[in-house]
């Protein structure tokens, strides 16, 4: 067999992109109910005519010369002071570029989440890294170098109290994790003549200033919490970070840790509530901290130096500071009247060279909006790659770093997508290529859907399964949303002839998940649904918030702060908040099962250690209750709603301990005959953990949560709610193999009695249609941008019901079946068992998901070449990342 290869889309073809296309695909209704009939393009990925559909239920154009970064995300960007080199900090390199777009070259580093910085003689370039680390880089040659010194010594970068001496701040004690040495380097500034570099510090709140002739920091002046920009004055006189988290919260205040500090959260929401500037004078290195927008994420002071400019990520504004009152003037609003609601997500800023306008990457929007100073009213939009991150501009012209690109199709002649081979972009656009903002303006509206707003529900409506408005009557009045982990479509339902599917990639086929492939064969098999996100960090945002804002996105590899997967980290939750708390707000019932619990607690409660699988399993089966298993979670407004023993993570509880847990509340139900309105579950095992000695094997992982996933199917079939419950299923992400369509393509299930019987729904899907869906069906308004302009999945639903309940199928693989001992192994089979043992299975996707798919192949297709057409990788005894 011979897949397509991806054909990449020249700068010409992508901005010669057809606008019927893509106007056919998104114009809506002139009332704003529906969409036409149109078809939908048919795959996620690039399109006939040009441009490429992503994952978010948006159309990319990017404007200009694109250069494309095959496997890596940009991060950020600076142009060198004389305008003849541009640098871009990606996840694995600076790459350095002539302002015509010709790749100049590039160097190795392990970056932070953001940080680059020129000194004023443009000599060198400076550039964040890991563990307290700058690198300096440099010419040598015909080549570039990269050296890294230490901005600051991790262990002597004690986290500060945020601001203890603020007027503003009253000292709260610390709770949560244990702060961490890793100071996280983030945001540089040089010094007007060369001899300072200011760091900011995300973790341990402060800003190191380095001296650049001994490479020493002279001194650590702390800031708020999580600073991550900063930027000089004009006159070198002034620095200001932009600190996400804000000041340190009052004893009064509702807050949650993130990375150890603590944050002052939204109580509705959990989501942070303020960030805040540090002011700090650079000769006496004293410090002042004034409050600010949600989530300040970028920068620019207008060129006298009276005005900075300052994008607030988490609330889609630019504030006006005046710099000589220090104090905030006015807002302007990033949101069209088109496309209301949360998700602009504003994070980088260029000042025009005339002061006229200012250009605003706009992640949310995959473009960048221009400002007309100083009435701060847009006048335009240019379309940008998937997530622009940063924008820079000089002499009229126009650069853009886009994070995601062209999304997941890094993927050579007849190789299969996945979901890390990201194809990055950066933009070079002439200034003449900037005057037609009119059409360009229109680009951006068809590619984001604009218009398509929330429309209040009409009087009299019948019932019918999925309503068109929110607030519309549903046949359905319980919904049940079970995520699961990290598979592809391919992976698992791969070998199903019914569907687009590859079975030469497939790892878990029927022997494997009896009951997933039942389920997709009675009901409908969804071969076109895709993850929003791309790991579990903000896969889970996705999943259950519909966004993963500007402080996800900028962490995207850089995750030193956090891994939110499980909650943990009030910075990187939606302003807007999760489907739980719409659902609360809405009056609905609720109910969650391990979603969010990131603080499980399993213990021999005896000797209060925790236990092995084996240990575990083996009381499970006994039914001794050796083991003390409880979940809580750093969320307050989700506390009330969480079961105080179902946990997700860790995997060292079996999937069948979760679904008894929940059967046994079901059973509750159906005495009291009151069932929750919404029910969230989380069903983690499907994970694996690889080879690792002395846990289940791979299929026996994926085994145990198909059998738990099939049993409570059976139980709410054959419950008295059946005739009005909705079951949706789906991965948070999709990490865990290959898929011939794109790394995005998972596998998910929609399970109901309006449900089609033995369909194949081909419609393009996301995580924003699930939300979308259960929003119509619980009549919840959007909660932001995305999944106002979702696609529900009204088309996997008929009018007359058929209530045939499910019978689970039994498992065919052993749920204890063990990964045998290393010393059991040979060749290599034994090196990625080694590997899978040295990796960090302490918290979910520390361990590199690369070993652990090559290390499943080997077991489950024992004797066959590993694919490297598809999926190149060479693992060493050795190595462990």
């Amino acid at each position: 067999m011979k897949f397509t290869p991806y054909l990449r889309c020249t700068a010409r073809r992508v901005c010669t992109l057809c606008a019927g296309l893509v106007f056919g695909t998104l114009c809506f209704s002139s009332d704003g109910a529906s969409p036409k009939t149109t078809p939908a393009p048919k795959l996620v990925g690039e399109q006939a005519d040009g441009g490429v559909l992503v994952t978010t239920n948006q159309f990319v154009t990017p404007l200009g010369k694109v250069q494309w970064i095959d496997g890596a995300r940009p991060k950020d960007m600076a142009l060198s002071p004389n305008g003849a080199t541009l640098a871009v900090l990606t996840t694995a390199k600076v790459l350095l570029y002539k302002p015509d777009g010709t790749l100049l070259g590039g160097v190795t580093v392990k970056p932070g989440p953001l940080g680059l910085a020129w000194p004023p003689d443009g000599l060198a370039l400076y550039a964040s890294g890991e563990d307290g680390t700058v690198y300096r880089i440099g010419r040598e040659g015909d080549a570039w170098k990269a050296t890294p010194f230490r901005a600051v010594d991790p262990k002597k970068a004690k986290a500060f109290s945020a601001n203890d001496q603020s007027p503003l701040s009253e000292a709260k004690e610390t709770s949560g994790p244990k702060r961490k040495n890793e100071p996280q380097v983030a945001g540089l500034a040089v010094s007007p003549d060369g001899q300072r570099l200011y760091v900011a510090l995300g973790i341990s709140n402060a800003v190191s200033v380095v001296d650049l002739t001994t490479r020493q920091s002279v001194a650590l002046i702390p800031t708020g919490i999580a600073p991550y920009r900063i930027a000089l004055s004009p006159d070198g006189k002034s620095l200001y970070c932009a600190n996400r988290g804000g000041r340190a919260p009052r004893k009064d205040e509702a807050s949650a840790p993130s990375a150890g500090t603590q944050v002052r959260v939204d109580p509705r929401t959990d989501a942070a509530l303020r960030g805040s500037l540090t002011i700090v004078d650079t000769e006496k290195l004293t410090a002042v901290e004034i409050e600010a927008g949600r989530q300040p994420s970028d920068m620019v002071f207008s060129a006298d130096g009276k005005t900075l400019y300052i994008a607030n990520s988490d609330e889609d504004s630019i504030g006006v500071f005046d710099v000589g009152r220090r104090e905030f003037r006015e807002s302007f609003s990033l949101r069209p009247p088109q496309d209301p609601g949360f998700g602009q997500i504003p994070n980088s800023l260029a000042l025009s060279g005339d002061g006229k306008t200012l250009y605003v990457a706009c992640g949310g929007a995959n473009a960048v909006a221009t400002l007309d100073l100083p009435t701060g009213k847009i006048s335009g939009y240019f379309p940008a790659g998937w997530y622009p991150i940063a924008v820079t501009e000089r002499e009229g012209r126009l650069f853009i770093a886009s994070s995601k690109g062209f999304g997941t199709r890094y993927a050579k002649e007849n190789e299969a997508f996945k979901v890390s081979g990201s194809v990055g972009t950066v933009q070079f656009i002439e200034s003449a290529q900037l005057q037609l903002k009119s059409e360009h303006t229109r680009r951006v509206a068809l590619n984001n859907g604009w218009g398509k707003s929330e429309l209040p529900p009409r009087p009299g409506m019948a019932a019918v399964p999925i309503p068109d408005r929110a607030g519309e009557p549903s046949l359905f009045k319980h919904v049940v949303f079970i995520i699961k982990e990290n598979h592809t479509y391919d992976s698992t339902l791969g070998d199903m002839k019914e569907g687009n599917g590859e079975a030469e990639i497939c790892l878990f086929g029927e022997e494997v998940t009896p009951n997933q492939h039942a389920l997709a064969r009675q009901w409908v098999l969804l071969d076109n649904t895709y993850t929003s996100g791309t790991n579990s960090a903000d896969g889970h945002q996705w999943t259950v918030s519909g966004v993963a804002n500007g402080y996800m996105e900028q962490n995207f590899a850089a995750h030193s702060r956090s891994y939110p997967y499980d909650g943990g980290d009030p910075l990187a939750y939606s302003p807007k908040g999760f489907l739980w708390n719409a659902a609360v707000k809405a009056g609905k019932s609720l109910r969650v099962y391990g979603e969010f619990v990131n603080k499980p607690h399993v213990v021999d409660k005896t000797t209060g250690k925790t236990p092995t699988w084996k240990e575990l399993w083996d009381d499970y089966h006994a039914g001794t209750g050796k083991f003390s298993i409880t979940a809580d979670t750093d969320n307050a407004a989700l506390k009330p709603y969480l079961h105080p023993n179902y946990i997700g993570f860790p995997t060292i509880v079996s999937d069948q301990w979760r679904a008894d847990q929940y059967l046994a509340e079901l059973k509750d139900f159906e005495a009291s005959g009151k069932m929750p309105d919404l029910s969230i579950l989380l069903l983690p095992n499907d994970h694996t953990t690889g080879t690792k000695p002395n846990y289940p094997t791979p299929r026996a992982s994926v085994a145990d949560n198909d059998l738990a996933l099939g049993r409570i199917v059976e139980g709410l079939t054959h419950s008295r709610f059946w005739k009005e419950t909705l079951i949706l299923v789906i991965e948070d992400d999709s990490q865990l193999g290959m898929d011939h369509v794109d790394g995005h393509r998972t596998i998910a299930y929609c399970v109901s009695p309006y449900t089609r019987r033995g369909a194949v729904v081909s419609e393009v899907y996301n995580h924003t249609s699930f939300l979308r869906t259960m929003e119509l069906v619980l009549g919840l308004p959007a909660m932001n941008r995305f999944d106002r302009t979702a696609t529900p999945m009204t088309t996997c639903f008929v009018d007359e019901p058929d209530a045939t309940p499910y019978a689970h199928v039994a498992n065919r693989i052993p749920l204890d079946e063990m990964n045998p001992p290393v010393a059991a192994l040979r060749g290599e089979q034994k090196r990625l068992a080694q590997a899978c043992a040295r990796l960090d299975w302490s918290n979910v996707d520390k361990a590199s998901p690369s070993i652990v798919a090559r290390a499943v192949w080997q077991v489950q297709r024992p004797g066959e070449i590993f694919p490297r057409k598809w999926f190149n990788l060479n693992v060493k005894e050795g190595d462990d990342d």
